[in-house]
């Protein structure tokens, strides 16, 4: 069934587009507290006019000073709001938008302005259905998810406790015959290897000696075999530095070693490895980091070196299969209604807003629900009007399907 025209009415899509291109002129990267003020303040007036009740809030950035953290709710808010959540901040600073048929090129055109105007959209074509948002629609948009995020996961974890439902404006992905959005976010734990082996000159007392280096290696290629294809664990190894103990321990002052002949004759006795294991299911993260824990006493034992496997700090993976398993399918159920395809990511590598939540089994979730296009972060990015069409349409439908009206 093709797509019928007057399912949002053009003036509509006109309004919306001119907003996004005014969003995009607004130069609001990561730290820029007066661009991110200036954001803050035309969405919350924006957001005023459609009925909901807008603040900013300065928040600390967790390095002495603070940027705007952008609340607004609807009338009753109760203690299990329906919360929707975004982000100001971009990677680039502005440059001038410009419009191309169906493209948007601007700087944040897509991740994520392009959702922040497609809400706006949608609550403009539920005015003109005659209906009105969740009474308990509650939206948190925060200034720093490009960078640090010290200010994303707290408001996170703050504003979504006890929330009914999360929805997350980040935009989907677009497949050569339908869109996306996101129920499953990969969680990680990071890892830290500490190996401590013996020294010796390399010519005279080679066999007295034990690498750390050969010994971390040896655990390294073993730990990336680990990694598997599909809804499986993997295993990256981020950074390694081997050598003796006077190099790894202090690297800021003998780097200068690294491309000459200098200490070559050294049996190298430290190593320190780091990276992160990425996974679907608390169980996986369980799994995989216990066999990273076998795999250390294993290879110590085998190269007579002394190695410390330390786990470091972790977010939890959303379950594609959990809470917000229902939601997703309505969503895609409302695509196909208004005569396009939607299809669900049940594996989305990348850190993600409901990363932050402390349990998201406890929340039904569902992200990825903001208009396609292609590349972000960069100067090539755009957003694909035709996509931002049929989101609008697409969030004023879930929106009225959540509603909690008495």
């Amino acid at each position: 069934m093709a797509q019928k025209p007057e399912m949002l009415p053009p003036e509509i899509f006109a309004k919306t587009t001119q907003l996004l291109v005014e969003l995009c002129t607004i130069s609001s990267s990561s730290g820029d507290s007066q661009g991110l003020s200036a954001m803050a303040a035309r969405v919350a007036a924006e957001l005023a006019l459609r009925g909901l009740a807008p603040e900013i809030i300065p928040e600390d950035d967790g390095d002495g000073g603070s940027m705007p953290l952008l609340v607004a709710r609807g009338p009753r808010i109760g203690d299990h709001p329906l919360v929707l959540v975004g982000h100001m901040d971009t990677v680039l600073d502005a440059v001038a938008p410009r419009l191309e048929g169906h493209r948007l090129w601007a700087t944040g055109a897509l991740d994520m302005k392009g959702g922040l105007a497609m809400l706006i959209g949608a609550l403009d074509l539920m005015a003109a259905r005659g209906k009105r948002p969740p009474d308990d629609l509650m939206l948190v948009l925060v200034p720093d998810e490009e960078v640090s995020g010290y200010i994303s996961e707290r408001a996170v974890r703050r504003w979504s406790e006890g929330a009914r439902v999360l929805l997350v404006i980040e935009p989907g992905e677009g497949r050569a015959d339908a869109e996306t959005l996101v129920a499953g976010r990969r969680g990680l734990t990071e890892w830290k290897l500490d190996v401590t082996g013996r020294a010796s000159h390399s010519g005279l007392a080679y066999w007295y000696g034990r690498s750390a280096l050969a010994a971390a290696a040896d655990w390294v290629a073993q730990a990336q075999a680990m990694s598997e294809n599909g809804p499986g664990a993997t295993v990256n190894v981020a950074r390694m530095v081997a050598g003796d103990s006077d190099f790894v321990n202090g690297l800021a002052t003998h780097h200068a070693l690294l491309g000459t002949s200098r200490r070559r004759n050294v049996v190298s006795d430290r190593a320190l490895a780091e990276g992160e294991a990425r996974y679907l299911t608390p169980s996986d993260g369980v799994r995989i980091m216990e066999r990273l824990a076998r795999l250390t006493e294993r290879t110590a034992g085998e190269r007579e070196v002394s190695m410390l496997f330390l786990p470091g700090t972790g977010v939890p993976p959303v379950d594609p299969k959990g809470p917000g398993s229902p939601i997703a399918a309505q969503v895609t159920r409302l695509a196909a209604e208004r005569g396009w395809r939607l299809e669900v990511e049940e594996d989305r590598g990348g850190i993600s807003f409901p990363n932050y939540i402390a349990d998201p089994s406890k929340i039904p979730i569902v992200d990825g629900l903001g208009p396609v296009g292609d590349g972000m972060h960069t100067r090539e990015e755009y957003l694909d009007l035709r996509s931002l069409e049929r989101r609008i349409v697409l969030m004023a439908d879930l929106l009225a399907a959540l509603a909690n009206h008495p």
